[in-house]
């Protein structure tokens, strides 16, 4: 697992996701309210897209939020953030730098998360069991894993083994002035289930200041029993398969896996 360069320009990341309006939190919320946790922790938190709000919540229904993220750049926009909130909220939220395959928390929790398609990094099968066994470490029994991952759309991989001409697919402008472009190229091996997306980036900031830089995401392609058998093989207990945010089940037009499993 590689750091991409993106990773060292949260900011940029920040941009990224803004454009892109990803519409995840709602049922991250309800999971929360059915689980009634007493504390919760995200993998690969970022910078705290996610874990701000959740800690929000946490902090009105009494819950704890830990997130930990491997890189330091975004670990440190989210603790900027962190440190902007009201003192109930900050409260409610902790957060550590730390990769799921070898970080060791000194507490369990009720619920662990990785969303927002962060098990995709996990590239080897080693990868992919020594994270699994380290969220089963972390969660007390009858806890809930949970992630999600793009779904395998074929018509989308079959086209990728041939490899893709660049093209634009990014391009954001906020308020501030700052703007981001973005053009990709990539390609798909089924002999590994590994795909490549090559990004160059072309940032400009409110000054007129422009950055240029390449960042590769490597990403391991998910099937749906793949992710049943890495649960049988981590302790888990495949509960759900969804294939929405809106709480569908998972089935062939899916263009999410969510998946729900128990500690056991």
């Amino acid at each position: 697992m590689t750091t991409e360069e993106v990773y060292l320009h949260p900011e940029d990341y920040d941009l990224e996701l803004a454009d892109r309006d990803v519409h995840d939190l709602p049922f991250w919320i309800s999971v929360m309210h059915a689980e009634k946790p007493r504390s919760v922790l995200e993998v690969g938190c970022g910078t705290g897209r996610l874990t701000v709000p959740l800690a929000r919540d946490g902090a009105n229904q009494r819950y704890l939020v830990s997130g930990i993220d491997p890189e330091q750049p975004m670990l440190e926009r989210a603790m900027s953030r962190r440190s902007r909130l009201p003192a109930d909220v900050r409260d409610a939220l902790s957060l550590f730098q730390g990769d799921i395959r070898t970080v060791r928390l000194q507490t369990t929790f009720d619920v662990v998360l990785m969303p927002y398609g962060a098990a995709h990094h996990l590239l080897t099968l080693d990868d992919q069991l020594t994270a699994w066994r380290n969220a089963r470490r972390h969660l007390r029994e009858g806890g809930l894993f949970a992630l999600d991952v793009d779904a395998p759309n074929m018509g989308v991989l079959h086209r990728l083994m041939k490899g893709t001409p660049r093209h634009r697919d990014l391009d954001a402008v906020i308020p501030s002035g700052r703007k981001l472009q973005r053009t990709v190229a990539s390609r798909y091996s089924p002999s590994t289930q590994r795909a490549v997306h090559d990004y160059r980036y072309h940032a400009t900031d409110p000054d007129g200041t422009q950055r240029c830089y390449t960042s590769t995401f490597e990403m391991h392609v998910y099937f749906p029993r793949e992710l049943e058998l890495l649960c049988l093989a981590t302790g888990l207990r495949c509960e759900r398969l969804l294939g929405s945010y809106e709480g569908a089940a998972f089935d062939d037009r899916s263009a999410q896996m969510i998946l729900m499993a128990r500690a056991c």
